[in-house]
């Protein structure tokens, strides 16, 4: 099955801030998301329902999309998620702030 994945404003900045060969391996964990966020997954804990993965020294901070959220974006996938953040690991404290 699989999942959209959209990215927020920031998160795109945020991809622009990447190394080749950190953007590498960002998209693919993009594409682990699409495919129902495989990887090294973890709830963020007292943020539901905010997730993060692990990438190497980075973090994808993403959450569920709502079936209306879908909608409005015009998909037909049943689920998907929105990557809010691409931060790296010393800056993820931080950037939880943020959500």
């Amino acid at each position: 099955m699989s999942h959209y994945v959209d990215l927020a404003n920031r998160a795109e900045r945020d991809l622009r801030g990447l190394g080749p060969s950190d953007l590498r391996r960002v998209r693919a964990a993009f594409v682990g998301l699409s495919r129902g966020a495989q990887g090294d997954v973890k709830a963020l804990s007292g943020r539901a329902p905010w997730l993060r993965m692990r990438v190497g020294d980075y973090r994808l901070l993403f959450r569920p999309l709502t079936a209306a959220e879908l909608k409005a974006l015009g998909r037909q996938e049943p689920t998907g998620w929105l990557v809010a953040r691409v931060v790296h690991r010393s800056e993820l404290e931080r950037s939880l702030r943020g959500l």
